[in-house]
């Protein structure tokens, strides 16, 4: 099934306590050396909302909302509407022909974007069907990844930038529980270059349940499924900081598409629900002679632990809330 407008905006909830509705997206401008990660997202029936921010400026200063009560939220009657969705300061909102809106106003942090063009038309993790576990446990009702290029306004701290730079967004609405999940190996690579190149790819197991990998790689407006993915990392001293990647996606027709990843700025989320932490991390990766970026999301719980890293634990990712200063991951 082709992409539909109305896959960007608010669906009708089911009555499960656990549907929830989110989007999400990353982005990194490399000439402004600005980047980051939002997500926002609304579970209806128990009436909360959920935000995740991270905004950087390399060589100034970075801002995580990642924990705590500033990143929950109850919805008000407004905060669901026909195009938008609201969570606190946090909106999105669908303005047509795949282009969406993304604001935020936090104390030390504010940001008006638009991602207003798509590499490729925006679809969904498999068009074959094998991450139908997958979806129907965790995206049930449907599920959007799609590259382009975002532009705007950040505020970090006291000082705002303008932007313009590649973008990586999703939108996940149906039965969604994390406690089902099985963080000891996960890992997703998504990011782009531009048409030349876009990907989304995701490795995760469910409690009891096989090892599920999806995603695809879309160049020049054509996309083959990813059957297979082994991402590779370098960490830091702490076991716990990628300092770089190697993603290898192997795709539906036997093709190895690698990619060399290098971090640049990353943050921590916790995941109590599942026992667990999860981190992200924007880095770049050269392709055909051009620089590109992705988001290196992953949990290193190797023993299925409850122990949550915290800001003492680690050389560069940030895991304390609110503004700090940028660190250099490479000399």
């Amino acid at each position: 099934m082709g992409y539909d407008v109305s896959w960007d905006k608010p669906h009708i909830p089911s009555e499960d306590r656990h549907w929830q509705e989110s989007d999400c997206y990353w982005f990194y401008d490399r000439k402004n050396g600005i980047g980051g990660f939002h997500r926002i997202g609304q579970k209806p029936n128990l009436r909360t909302g959920q935000v995740t921010l991270f905004v950087f400026k390399e060589g100034g200063e970075r801002y995580i909302l990642s924990s705590g009560e500033k990143a929950e939220h109850e919805l008000g009657p407004n905060d669901r509407q026909a195009a938008k969705q609201v969570v606190g300061s946090h909106t999105v909102e669908a303005l047509g022909d795949g282009r969406m809106r993304f604001t935020w106003g936090e104390e030390e942090c504010e940001g008006d974007l638009e991602f207003y063009e798509s590499f490729h038309e925006p679809r969904n993790w498999s068009k074959t069907g094998h991450s139908d576990d997958f979806m129907s446990s965790i995206n049930s009702d449907g599920h959007l990844e799609c590259s382009g290029r975002i532009r705007g306004t950040v505020k970090i701290g006291m000082n705002s930038y303008n932007i313009d730079g590649l973008c990586h967004r999703d939108r996940s609405w149906g039965f969604r529980d994390n406690s089902r999940a099985s963080l000891h190996r996960y890992r997703m690579f998504s990011g782009t270059v531009g048409p030349e190149l876009s990907f989304a790819s995701f490795l995760l197991d469910l409690k009891d349940g096989p090892k599920m990998v999806a995603g695809f790689v879309a160049r020049h407006g054509e996309d083959l499924d990813v059957r297979d993915l082994r991402v590779i990392t370098r960490f830091d001293s702490d076991g716990l900081t990628p300092l770089g990647a190697t993603g290898i996606l192997t795709l539906e027709t036997g093709e190895e598409v690698r990619i060399e990843a290098c971090s640049v700025q990353g943050f921590m989320t916790p995941v109590p629900e599942a026992g667990a932490a999860s981190q992200d991390h924007i880095s770049t990766f050269m392709y055909n002679g051009k620089t590109g970026f992705l988001d290196l999301e992953l949990s290193t719980n190797p023993g299925r632990g409850t122990y949550i890293p915290t800001q003492e634990d680690v050389t560069f990712l940030a895991v304390d809330q609110g503004l700090s200063a940028s660190v250099r991951y490479t000399d």
